[in-house]
């Protein structure tokens, strides 16, 4: 009933009489029930032989439904498309004014990104009633959709979900696969056993569609070994090319993973960076703490591609790049171009890099001299087992001191 008397006020725009005001109220009342035909949007269904091109034609040619879908596709990168919340948000902006519930629903999940759960919850709730009806009516995505309501918002109702889920799935929409998918290879105790096979099967039909969703729940069952054979350089491919679709989760993922070289990925300071930074543009909290961590260096990746240093070199390439400029040697000599490459090494722990760090502070080349700053660094590379840092530090100990 409370969805209800929402409704009525947002649709009740006009002045009336008691009598017409109950009325009316009566109508809409009965309308949601299903004692009256819907005759609030035409009959309009996604199909697994829609593509991207078509749902963007039928947005723009002014299909409520189409507009929401597009803006749920614009968030989730579905059918192949690139990520763009700001596209997202206005599309379903567009869908939310012409009351459809595909706008709210994607409205919801956007301030969910946003942090905004206060705004979440009155979006969910706005879309949740005609979504039923929609899902009830055969709707795959609105399926899909009410199985994510009932799996996240709280109170969750994981049965339901995974019903909604199931029912999705078997009409082919390739974001319920790639869930169920990415569900049956962890499994659920109680409520879903799991189902390796299955759970790869489903995630990669939903890849042969193109789902976003799919490419990245691959990626990550190849990073954990789950369904498949652990496979670091499987994963980073997936993750890759979900990355490529802007999606900020995988941008976030992949920056970790290389920034600090885990599971076997070869470690790669600046284009771990550059991967955060691009997950903290698109506002990915925790690809925003992590760089808060890292001291504001997240800019340290503009610097260098400045300096016309490579994202894609390891570690070890940097660092024989950076020695290169420090010692004039092959190129020209350029102390503040190796100190910005040697610093955000060395604080991703690199002995070498933190070694130069300190002797450049100690000499004032390329940065501002400090000789607590450089005792610092060269502690750092020394506690690393670097033996020139420890020498360095022995021999002007008197001035350390």
């Amino acid at each position: 009933m409370i969805f209800y008397d929402y409704f009525f006020f947002k649709l009740v725009r006009f002045r009336c009489s008691l009598d017409e005001c109950i009325a009316m109220k009566r109508m809409i009342l009965l309308l949601f029930l299903g004692y009256y035909p819907a005759v609030v949007f035409p009959a309009e269904k996604w199909t697994p032989s829609l593509n991207y091109t078509e749902v963007i034609e039928k947005a723009k040619g002014g299909s409520a439904y189409f507009q929401g879908l597009l803006g749920i596709y614009l968030r989730s990168g579905e059918a192949g498309s690139t990520v763009s919340i700001d596209l997202s948000k206005q599309w379903s902006e567009v869908a939310y004014k012409n009351a459809h519930p595909f706008g709210s629903y994607n409205l919801a999940n956007i301030a969910m990104l946003e942090g905004d759960f206060s705004k979440a919850t009155t979006y969910y709730q706005d879309a949740a009633l005609l979504l039923q009806r929609k899902a009830s009516g055969g709707d795959a995505v609105a399926m899909y959709c009410m199985g994510e309501i009932d799996f996240q918002v709280i109170p969750t109702n994981l049965p339901k979900a995974l019903d909604w889920f199931k029912k999705s799935s078997a009409l082919d929409y390739p974001q319920a696969q790639a869930t169920l998918g990415a569900l049956y290879l962890k499994g659920l105790p109680g409520l879903l056993p799991k189902d390796s096979k299955l759970g790869i099967e489903m995630l990669a039909k939903a890849v042969r569609a193109k789902s976003l969703t799919a490419r990245y729940n691959l990626g990550m069952a190849y990073l954990g070994g789950d369904g498949v054979p652990r496979d670091a350089t499987k994963a980073v491919q997936w993750l890759k090319v979900a990355e490529g679709q802007n999606f900020a989760e995988a941008q976030y993922t992949l920056g970790v993973l290389i920034l600090e070289g885990q599971d076997g990925v070869e470690k790669n300071t600046m284009q771990g960076l550059r991967f955060l930074q691009k997950a903290a543009d698109q506002n990915h909290q925790l690809a925003k703490r992590y760089l808060e961590k890292r001291q504001g260096k997240s800019d340290e990746t503009e610097i260098i591609s400045g300096r016309n240093v490579s994202v894609s070199l390891s570690d070890k390439d940097l660092i024989a790049k950076a020695k290169q400029m420090y010692t004039g040697v092959g190129t020209t000599k350029d102390y503040d171009g190796a100190f910005v490459i040697f610093m955000p090494l060395a604080e991703g722990g690199n002995a070498e890099a933190a070694r130069y760090v300190g002797m450049m502070k100690f000499s004032g080349k390329g940065t501002s001299k400090d000789l607590n700053a450089a005792r610092q660094w060269l502690s750092v590379a020394a506690q690393k087992g670097d033996s020139v840092a420890e020498s360095i530090l022995e021999k002007y100990r008197s001035l350390f001191d």
